[in-house]
């Protein structure tokens, strides 16, 4: 049940259900026809999923991070999205990747980084890096961290956690860093 108190939880929830949703899906060729995917697939899972609290509003800001997530987030052609609230060692990891050589990305989709910043999301990323490590060993390549509503401020977590980078400065192929 959606309350004031955790509105953004619910809004970031549906979001990257939304996301998925929309990645399962064939991708179609114009932002028109976009946003009339989007609003058909937060339909359909705030159907599944539905809140008490501002519903009509949980819904229009889940479909525009859906939209900002999939303009400015989607892997690369080659990269497909195997799972979504994917539970592993007491993590639950938002949306998972695996491109065709193997190579496994994590998603952690949040509305934005706040006044906390890195700090305030560290320790859910280092277990999602230790449980991603685990699971996937030398093929995961680490988290990232997209603040839909603070793009710039998005990060990239690697596995061996000594710092993390701006996704503006990474060099993995096209499509990973924010554009």
């Amino acid at each position: 049940m959606s309350s004031p108190n955790n509105h953004q939880l619910v809004v970031g929830g549906r979001a990257h259900r939304i996301v998925a949703t929309a990645l399962r899906c064939e991708q179609p060729a114009t932002r028109a026809a976009t946003a009339i995917l989007l609003t058909r697939c937060g339909r359909q899972v705030f159907t599944e999923h539905p809140v008490e609290y501002r519903t009509r509003e949980s819904m229009l800001d889940a479909v525009t991070a859906a939209g900002v997530y999939l303009h400015r987030f989607r892997p690369a052609a080659g990269w497909r999205l195997v799972a979504d609230e994917f539970a592993v060692d007491g993590a639950r990891f938002d949306l998972v990747h695996r491109n065709g050589e193997g190579a496994v990305l994590v998603d952690e989709l949040k509305l934005g980084v706040g006044r906390g910043g890195e700090t305030a999301v560290r320790e859910q990323i280092d277990r999602y890096l230790d449980a991603g490590h685990r699971m996937w060993g030398s093929s995961f390549i680490g988290v990232r961290l997209c603040a839909v509503h603070e793009p710039l401020q998005s990060r990239l977590y690697l596995p061996d956690r000594r710092r993390s980078v701006l996704l503006t400065d990474t060099d993995l192929s096209e499509g990973l860093a924010v554009r």
